[in-house]
């Protein structure tokens, strides 16, 4: 389900730079019992206009102790070459609550995140605007290639600039860290120690950031950077049997140290490969996920335009649920009205088609409105509320893909955990 998307190239600088590596790997397969030890690769599509192909990440892998466990970007809302991987014990002894903030998780959690970037691709963000966005592809190498160590160096001060307090800056004679050139040291006020590692290969900007709360650094560190260490984006060290984070479907599973607001039962779907995933909620065990796609051309309607598709799956305590089985029942015309205050027009309640495959929900709704359609799907069971919800215009060239698509959740979708 890759798709080449450079309108993500602002949000992917601000947030990575990337990780890549000349190094040698160990030679273990994946899940060697032996090393305790477990090879990730990303890989990239090369569909797509061949002009563009040059800016597209690039393929790597990498093999991390088994210890951390790498956390779904279905899960995270990252981009699809960055990596996520959490301290296996240290999560099962943390108690997960929705609200519960980012450096709570910190304190308790060491991290792993591996954040790569194309260099050519910065170097369009970074340096080209208007007609200098026209300069030709051998330009932008030539510069890129001459000038390399200079931007390394831009995103080192950048990097110091945004951290707090007086980071430390340790090179490849202070500590083993090739193929990365700096790993700069922060502390938070919460006693959480950053390590972000910063360097470059061929065509890529390596970058990784560490977070270990300060009493777990001697345990830990070394290992996390011996597991790093083993980035590489020579396809000819590449292992045939690398974890590669492209579920066919997502689920939701209650687990005992879930608090607060988490649902006490699941669900699993069939990811819908027409659309593009968005984000989910809350940002580790996600019980709500957003798909959606942007149609080729905006479509007009009166004083608003219809320019995307959304696709929403959720499951959520009886208490905290936006939607009711009756109530979503009961509805009048008038009672549905969007956000562009575009009454409904006509009402169809699946449920009670008997030609019309409903799933595992009780209660499905479609309603449409000036030039577009939305659906409600819903099931209500052990004090929970299931529910699917999407959209889509009719004259939209993806109309019957997406719905096929859309469908295909709903007809997948399975309940976890529940007692009837």
């Amino acid at each position: 389900m890759k798709k080449v998307r450079l309108v993500f190239l602002g949000l992917i600088l601000l947030c990575a730079c990337s990780t890549g590596g000349e190094v040698e790997t160990d030679k273990t397969s994946e899940n060697d019992e032996t090393t305790g030890t477990t090879t990730y690769g990303f890989e990239q599509d090369q569909d797509g206009p061949e002009e563009s192909k040059w800016l597209l990440p690039n393929s790597y892998q990498i093999t991390i102790d088994d210890s951390f466990e790498m956390v779904s970007r279905y899960e995270t809302g990252s981009s699809e070459e960055k990596m996520f991987f959490w301290h296996k014990p240290s999560a099962s002894e943390f108690s997960f609550k929705p609200e519960k903030s980012p450096e709570k998780f910190e304190k308790k959690v060491p991290t792993i995140e591996i954040k790569p970037i194309n260099k050519y691709h910065r170097y369009m963000y970074m340096h080209l605007t208007g007609s200098e966005s026209q300069k030709s592809m051998e330009a932008v190498k030539k510069e890129v290639k001459e000038n390399s160590e200079v931007y390394l160096e831009e995103v080192k001060e950048r990097t110091v600039e945004l951290l707090k307090g007086d980071p430390t800056i340790y090179t490849k004679e202070d500590y083993d860290i090739e193929p990365f050139t700096y790993m700069i040291e922060s502390e938070t006020e919460q006693g959480v120690l950053h390590y972000e590692l910063i360097g470059e290969v061929e065509s890529s900007y390596l970058r990784a950031t560490l977070t270990i709360p300060v009493k777990k650094k001697e345990e830990l560190l070394g290992n996390m950077l011996s597991s790093i260490r083993t980035i590489t984006y020579k396809e000819e060290e590449f292992k045939d049997n690398a974890v590669l984070d492209e579920p066919t479907s997502l689920s939701y599973e209650p687990a005992e140290n879930l608090k607060g607001d988490y649902p006490e039962v699941g669900y699993s779907f069939e990811v819908p490969e027409a659309a593009t995933f968005r984000y989910s909620y809350p940002t580790y065990h996600a019980y709500r996920y957003t798909f959606d796609t942007r149609y080729k051309e905006s479509i007009e309607k009166g004083n608003f335009s219809l320019n995307h598709s959304e696709l929403i799956v959720r499951v959520e305590k009886l208490e905290n649920a936006r939607n009711r089985e009756e109530e979503l029942r009961t509805k009048g015309r008038f009672d549905f009205v969007t956000a562009q205050s575009d009454h409904a027009q006509s009402i169809t309640y699946l449920h009670e088609e008997e030609d019309f495959d409903t799933g595992i929900f009780s209660t499905a709704v479609r309603v449409e409105f000036d030039g577009y359609e939305k659906y409600w799907f819903l099931r209500e069971v052990d004090g929970h509320v299931y529910e699917v919800t999407f959209d889509i215009t009719f004259e939209a060239p993806e109309y019957k893909e997406l719905l096929d698509n859309y469908l295909n959740v709903v007809r997948t979708f399975e309940l976890i955990g529940i007692e009837e």
